[in-house]
C-alpha cells in the first residue's frame, strides 16, 4: 500500500481496530441534564447519546471540572456505566476533594471490560444538585 501522508493514520484505524487505544468524552451539565436525584446518562458535549462498546476494555477514566457542582442539600454523586453505576467513583459527596479538582482520576473499577454496550452514567443521591459541569475523557481498547 503507498504510503500517504494524510490518511494513512486513518488506514491504520480500521484494519488494526482491536488494540488500538480510544477516546470517549462524556459530560454532565446541569443547564442541559438538570439534577434530579437518579441516574442520568450523560452525553457528548454536543448533548448527543453516546455509548462504550460491547468487549471494550476501559483502561482510564479522567474527570475534568468545569464548574464547581452545587446543591441545596448533602448531595452524592457517583459515576459508572450502565450495570455498574460506581465503577469509576462510588457515590461521595459533591464537594468532596474527589469532584473539587480541576482534574483528576475516577479508577474504582478500572480496568474494567464491558459485556455490551453501555452509557455512561452519573447517578445523584440524597438531593438534587442545582448546578455544575463536568467532563469524562474515557480511554478504552477494543477487547476480543
Amino acid at each position: 500500500m503507498p504510503f500517504n501522508r494524510y490518511l494513512n493514520g486513518v488506514i491504520r484505524s480500521e484494519h488494526h481496530a482491536h488494540g488500538l487505544s480510544r477516546e470517549i468524552t462524556v459530560e454532565y451539565d446541569f443547564a442541559d441534564l438538570a439534577g434530579d436525584v437518579g441516574a442520568v446518562t450523560l452525553t457528548d458535549v454536543n448533548n448527543n447519546a453516546v455509548t462504550i462498546p460491547d468487549n471494550a476494555i476501559i483502561t482510564s477514566v479522567v474527570y475534568e471540572e468545569i464548574t464547581a457542582m452545587t446543591s441545596g442539600g448533602s448531595a452524592t454523586v457517583a459515576l459508572g456505566i450502565t450495570g455498574n453505576t460506581d465503577a469509576f467513583i462510588a457515590a461521595t459527596a459533591f464537594d468532596n476533594a474527589a469532584f473539587t479538582a480541576a482534574v483528576s482520576t475516577k479508577e474504582n473499577e478500572v480496568p474494567l471490560k464491558t459485556t455490551s454496550a453501555v452509557s455512561v452514567l452519573a447517578t445523584i443521591a440524597t438531593a438534587a444538585l442545582t448546578a455544575g459541569k463536568f467532563r469524562l475523557h474515557i480511554s478504552y481498547i477494543n477487547g476480543a
